[in-house]
């Protein structure tokens, strides 16, 4: 078992899509205030919703999607592993404004250490050692933007999600809770504040995670990693 948090340095979902001409938008830079929830995410005493300041966004810019390496191996996250404890889990995401829903498995620590990640494009990866969404700390959703052989990812279009954005998490004992998204930013794979991410303490955040940036042809990688930050709205429901 691991004391601290750590991040490899090759990240996490970074295999892409061989699209030829196909162009997508780059993330842009941020919206929203993301260092408070950095804050109240490493502070043990922080309680209730970040404050989170207006803020305007950056004009994307349009970049083409490199031809990764199926073929190669590539770690991903090194996270710690925790005691579970909790009365129910998610089972699927609803994601109006990039109009997504897709099914949530639980995902533990691979043999290496390594956060285990979907296999396709179609999941959603939810760590099952860290907290689940509602409760204290950080529950992390995360996914691939693409991949090779099967195309663009469940968080394909993450990096347009604004502050304001509904998502709603349906769980395995009927109820369903809806989040805000209060802010978005973009962090260099090498500066992916883990103890953020996976943060056990403060108020509770829903973050999905998933890759971006330019894509590097070397190293047939992403550089960075789009991060969004939500806050439960309140309104659980029964089906």
């Amino acid at each position: 078992m691991r004391n601290a948090l750590a991040l490899v340095a090759t990240g996490i979902l970074v295999l892409g899509i061989a699209i030829g001409a196909w162009i997508v938008s780059r993330p842009p830079v941020g919206a929203g205030d993301a260092i408070a929830f950095e804050q109240a995410l490493t502070s043990p005493t922080t309680s209730g919703t970040p404050s989170i300041p207006p803020t305007t966004t950056s004009p994307p810019e349009d970049r083409p999607v490199g031809t990764p390496d199926p073929a190669a191996s590539i770690p991903q996250f090194t996270v710690g592993k925790y005691p579970e404890t909790r009365s129910r889990i998610p089972v699927t995401l609803h994601i109006p404004a990039i109009d997504q829903d897709a099914p949530i498995v639980a995902a533990g620590v691979d043999p290496n250490g390594d956060m285990e990640v979907p296999d396709n494009v179609n999941d959603v990866a939810w760590y099952r050692h860290g907290p689940a969404p509602g409760e204290p700390g950080s529950a992390v959703l995360a996914a691939h933007v693409d991949l090779a052989g099967q195309g663009p990812g469940v968080f394909f279009r993450l990096h347009e999600l604004e502050p304001g954005s509904a998502i709603s998490i349906d769980f395995d004992d009927g109820n369903s809770e809806t989040y805000r998204v209060e802010a978005r930013t973009l962090y260099d794979k090498e500066e992916l504040p883990t103890a953020v991410v996976f943060s056990r303490e403060g108020p509770p955040v829903l973050t999905l995670i998933t890759c971006g940036g330019a894509f590097d042809e070397r190293v047939k990688r992403y550089d960075g990693n789009v991060v969004v930050y939500a806050v439960p709205m309140g309104d659980e429901t029964t089906s």
